[in-house]
């Protein structure tokens, strides 16, 4: 049984050309630790923090006999040109390895898949081996995040006894902070493009995709209009609106216009009635 290792965008498999010697996976148990008098110190587990994985693999510049998947080929310098714009991006993908599924190319089910961030890329080129990249990957899983409903308790107090009750619990709704876009956004009192990005993508900073993709309506970021509809850039046309926004320019102020004139005493008065 063969094995596979691969990246997947936008349902696109990228296998990679040459299977990595080892990969190593780095799965941490996070612990909160506590003092107890006449005991002394515990700890206590609070959650699994973010998995860590590590390989080097070999990316040839043409086709070797040992490569995988030939008809698949892609050259170093575009395989890597596509994890480069994917990190300019700020975009998870998702990771893929394990030992060869049902389908040709395609990991099984005992195999691993999990969304990550590519952390750390480091790139070399050997003598003697001119176009062939020897990579090492750092990459951080990834997890989607948003606000979960919570469970409140609510006191009622009664005005003619004093006494307060428990009442029952209330649900607050949930609100996602990187809910789905359906492409336009109606501008709405209190709204700003950070809050905006921060809505739709969970960052404020990627205000300027948003900016870039309506500047035939704001003129200044900082000005927008209720009752505007705006386009929201889906993460795939990140590369498309990726412009900084534009520096404020401050205007000097304007000095009134002097119109006045010279008196018989030669002091200078203004017809405005303002000093000058």
């Amino acid at each position: 049984m063969g094995y596979v290792v691969y990246f997947e965008f936008d349902n696109e498999p990228y296998r990679l050309p040459v299977n990595p010697e080892e990969i190593n996976e780095t799965s941490v148990q996070a612990v909160g630790k506590y003092e107890i008098l006449e005991l002394g110190q515990i700890v206590v587990p609070t959650h699994m923090e973010l998995r860590k994985f590590s390989f080097e693999v070999e990316f040839p510049h043409k086709e070797y006999h040992y490569i995988n998947k030939p008809d698949e080929f892609k050259s170093a310098y575009s395989f890597l040109k596509i994890l480069k714009e994917n990190r300019d991006n700020l975009l998870p993908i998702r990771f893929v390895f394990g030992p060869d599924g049902k389908e040709e190319g395609e990991a099984d089910r005992t195999g691993d898949s999990v969304m990550v961030l590519i952390e750390e890329l480091s790139i070399t080129e050997k003598a003697g081996e001119e176009g062939d990249k020897y990579v090492s990957f750092q990459l951080l899983e990834y997890r989607e995040f948003g606000k979960r409903p919570a469970i409140v308790d609510v006191e009622e107090t009664s005005p003619s006894s004093g006494t307060t009750k428990k009442a029952k619990k209330k649900k607050v709704p949930k609100e996602e902070t990187n809910p789905k876009s359906t492409g336009t956004y109606v501008v709405k009192s209190g709204d700003t493009l950070w809050g905006i990005a921060k809505k739709y993508y969970g960052d404020g900073t990627k205000c300027n995709r948003i900016y870039n993709a309506n500047k035939d309506k704001i003129k200044n970021p900082a000005v927008i209009h209720i009752g505007w509809k705006l386009k929201i850039p889906s993460t795939n046309e990140f590369s498309k609106y990726s412009a900084p926004l534009p520096k404020a320019v401050k205007k000097e102020p304007e000095l009134p216009k002097y119109t006045g004139g010279v008196s018989s005493s030669g002091r200078t008065h203004s017809s405005g009635g303002g000093r000058l």
